[in-house]
């Protein structure tokens, strides 16, 4: 079992830009350990992550990582919660927009944003 991964329990494509994944957070996940104690949450750069590397697997998602955009912190994930993860590239501006939902109560946000070539 991948303990650093949530389990995809669903992806419903909107086109080939957009999709939605329902994702459980497996309460074994090593992230939960330490963080914190009697109040295991999942780390926020976790959250980021997960939605480059998905995004990568199921997305057109080119180009290098250079910055953060517009991130929020809503609410908290806890071990063994199953949320929603809406990812949308944005191929003509290099940005990967993300926002974990848990049915209408959003939990995070932002934009992943890459660049083509090197990082000088």
């Amino acid at each position: 079992m991948n303990t650093l991964l949530p389990e995809v329990l669903a992806i419903h494509a909107d086109g080939t830009d957009r999709l939605v994944l329902s994702l459980h957070v497996q309460p074994a996940l090593e992230y939960f350990e330490g963080h914190f104690a009697g109040l295991p949450l999942l780390p926020g750069v976790v959250q980021v992550d997960w939605a480059m590397r998905l995004g990568r697997r199921h997305l057109p998602v080119c180009g290098d990582f250079f910055s953060l955009d517009n991130l929020k912190f809503q609410d908290m994930i806890f071990p063994g919660a199953k949320v929603a993860l809406a990812l949308e590239w944005h191929a003509a501006n290099g940005r990967l927009s993300f926002d974990y939902r848990q049915g209408d109560q959003p939990l995070s946000s932002g934009r992943i944003c890459f660049v083509a070539g090197e990082i000088a």
